[in-house]
């Protein structure tokens, strides 16, 4: 990944409880649209199908607005299904990226699944990226009847699945979870596969497979350094890939200074590019609700995000 580029900025909109009430999702759609009015090259969304009450076994976060970390969040928190409000960002939209960040595939079929992510790239002509992934909460696939232990082979045949309907006619398949044979899967994707970005805390030797077979993108839960990421150009090398060709993505994560204030954006983003560029980042996922409490805020917000961003890049 090369020196010193100017990474892009991203938008969540998930988790902006303390930013605008639930009931209002509507407002995502303008948001969306601000974000992509100010320069911003994506909005994402993450989700959660139904939680229980060990989400939150570890406590919840001290100050509302922090990122919800793995068993720290509030099993009544609201998690809309994320292709379906995607969808809607995109027909608000015209050129920003939508992208599914933390999508559960182990927790659908993948002909369905392949079907959803092929309509939504269809109808947002090719700008979705789609990040799926295991998840860590057990009650949540022991709600929906899928073997905790099972979730990461699921996944990697959904992988499997979803590259073969996008790219044959008609196609099959034998897997352990999944069989069919001569099916006619259509409509196929805008113009090839959307993107495929991975997560994770660490970059295990599964995870290492599937960037390398699948991936066009990182969005890792921690913060690799080059040397973390050594593993990964190695293996990627080895496959005939370059691991200039991912993209990768990091949080601006703020301190707060205690429970009931913001993060300070600019001084956030001051301390924490000069680090990111150095390791090669290509984007970085923001969260407003880190940073503005009022809705009113959001293009204020985004407009100041972008020209800070330009102003620490040169």
């Amino acid at each position: 990944m090369s020196d010193y580029r100017k990474p892009k900025l991203l938008l969540a909109l998930s988790e902006l409880f303390t930013l605008v009430d639930p009931k209002d999702e509507y407002l995502h759609m303008e948001f969306a649209r601000i974000a992509e009015n100010c320069g911003f090259d994506g909005v994402f969304v993450s989700e959660h199908v139904v939680m229980g009450p060990e989400a939150c076994v570890e406590g919840l976060p001290d100050n509302p607005r922090a990122f919800v970390l793995p068993h720290m969040q509030d099993p009544a928190t609201p998690w809309p299904h994320p292709l379906i409000k995607l969808a809607a960002i995109a027909g608000a939209t015209k050129n920003i990226r939508v992208m599914s960040c933390a999508l559960l595939a182990p927790l659908r079929n993948p002909i369905h699944l392949a079907k959803q992510l092929a309509t939504l790239d269809l109808i947002s002509e090719g700008r979705l990226t789609v990040l799926p992934t295991v998840s860590w909460h057990k009650q949540e696939y022991d709600a929906l009847g899928i073997p905790w232990k099972e979730r990461g082979r699921r996944l990697d045949e959904h992988l499997k699945i979803w590259d073969l309907l996008w790219s044959e006619t008609p196609a099959s398949y034998d897997g352990k979870f999944y069989q069919f044979e001569d099916v006619y899967f259509e409509p196929k994707p805008f113009n090839g596969n959307p993107k495929i970005w991975f997560g994770g805390v660490a970059l295990t030797e599964k995870l290492i497979k599937r960037i390398v077979e699948y991936g066009n993108g990182l969005m890792p839960g921690f913060f690799p350094t080059r040397q973390d990421l050594d593993p990964l150009a190695k293996a990627m090398n080895a496959a005939g890939r370059d691991i200039n060709e991912l993209e990768l993505t990091g949080w601006l994560v703020p301190d707060f200074p205690d429970k009931d204030s913001l993060g300070d954006f600019d001084r956030t983003l001051a301390e924490q590019l000069p680090g990111m560029q150095e390791t090669g980042y290509t984007h970085i996922a923001v969260k407003p609700s880190c940073f503005i409490d009022s809705a009113k805020d959001m293009e204020k917000f985004c407009k100041n995000a972008v020209k800070k961003l330009e102003e620490y890049s040169t």
